[in-house]
């Protein structure tokens, strides 16, 4: 019998769980498509702007990742321009491919209400290693400026970052912020100071789909860190130096961070099949197209819910690679000509960092940490999860030098 292709877009957590769970699989040939050359990992980038991890750590190596995996996984460099379900074609920049089974697993971009003005010009965010890099520099310069300018106190104003999102990432990246330039001021001695640090809410409660527990260690924390909460309000206007909210009061800004949203990548947006209102691709109880079997959608570009109680999954990397195991568990069975199974997936908790080492989470809703223990807590399992790449891209390093000899 001739392998079966299987194509996943987007190396993103659920695509590159999925080559660790079939690449074993005798009966498919895996490619891997993503226009980047990395592995970004997202969920260790508030580490990298606070300078705590290289870069190294957050950009692992898909070339050197997928050639770890002998002949039976091939990585290729290239941007999907549209995706052909009725004839089963994959149009990138470079080629068209035929597959035999398609997993979309192209994550999620920033979404920016057009309704919004002046959001476009003037907001960053970390959706892409792109723009964590820009917002690092930026950042930096700023601490730079400072430096320079110290002891002229008419050019010691403060420097104003807002935050917009009091999701998982606005939360995070805030704490990460206040720790880091408050430690720096402490730790050199210098006069300069003035990081003033707003975090918009649209709600009443900081980290909304999460447990009370997880909400109240959370905004305790960014309290103690001196940052200013605006809660039940929206972003209705930016300018290049200030935020206007929906209740008419402006906020100063010099540096906007936008986590208020996401959306499916402009490849989803334009596909002709079924979308919720955000974009995300509407799947059935095995995550496949409702007309369309042979493709499979997983992450943040679909609509997750769980299979069997039919609640719906947060966006995050957990969701991503435990619904990527259950795809991948079908996609074998079908293979084999086995029915497919419906399962729950069920998250073993959430972590959150909230500056320094400190940090708030629980497991299966029982066990709950707070302060250094959830710290060093989180940190392992970000640990545990690199570190097999980084073991995978050198064996695949090795194996395309001796290639070469």
């Amino acid at each position: 019998m001739d392998k079966k292709k299987l194509f996943i877009i987007g190396a993103g957590y659920a695509g590159i769980r999925t080559i660790s769970n079939l690449y074993k699989c005798k009966d498919v040939e895996i490619y891997l498509i993503d226009k980047n050359s990395y592995h970004y990992l997202q969920t260790d980038v508030y580490d990298y702007l606070t300078s705590q991890i290289n870069l190294s750590d957050i950009a692992i190596d898909l070339y050197t990742y997928c050639a770890s995996y002998e002949r039976n996984v091939t990585f290729l460099h290239e941007e999907v321009l549209r995706i052909d379900l009725e004839n089963k074609k994959i149009v990138t920049t470079e080629n068209r491919y035929r597959y035999d089974y398609l997993i979309i697993a192209s994550g999620a971009q920033t979404l920016l209400p057009d309704s919004i003005e002046g959001l476009k010009e003037n907001f960053h965010g970390i959706k892409s290693l792109e723009n964590a890099l820009l917002f690092k520099q930026k950042f930096e310069y700023f601490i730079y400026k400072k430096i320079e300018n110290e002891g002229k106190c008419s050019l010691d104003s403060n420097f104003n970052i807002v935050i917009a999102g009091s999701g998982l990432s606005g939360v995070e990246i805030a704490s990460e912020m206040a720790n880091y330039s408050r430690e720096f001021y402490k730790d050199t001695g210098y006069l300069c100071s003035g990081i003033n640090i707003t975090l918009i809410n649209s709600h009443e409660k900081l980290l909304a789909s999460n447990s009370v527990f997880m909400q109240k260690e959370a905004e305790k924390r960014l309290n103690d860190l001196g940052i200013n909460i605006i809660k039940n309000a929206r972003v209705t206007k930016v300018t290049d130096d200030c935020v206007i909210l929906n209740n008419s009061q402006k906020v100063d800004m010099n540096f906007l961070i936008w986590t208020a949203g996401i959306t499916s990548s402009d490849m989803v947006l334009n596909m002709k099949a079924a979308k919720n209102k955000k974009g995300q691709l509407e799947v059935d109880e095995y995550f496949r197209l409702k007309e369309h079997k042979d493709v499979f959608a997983v992450g943040d570009n679909a609509q997750m819910f769980d299979p069997l109680t039919k609640a719906p999954l947060p966006p995050t990397a957990q969701v991503a690679t435990y619904s990527a195991d259950y795809i991948s568990k079908n996609i074998i069975r079908e293979l084999s000509n086995k029915p497919l199974q419906v399962k729950s997936i069920r998250l073993r908790g959430f972590f959150a960092s909230l500056g320094g080492r400190f940090g708030c989470g629980e497991v299966m809703s029982f066990f709950k940490f707070r302060g250094k223990q959830a710290y060093f807590f989180k940190k392992l399992i970000e640990k545990t999860y690199r570190f097999p790449l980084h073991q995978r891209c050198k064996k695949g390093l090795k194996k395309i030098k001796e290639l070469m000899n």
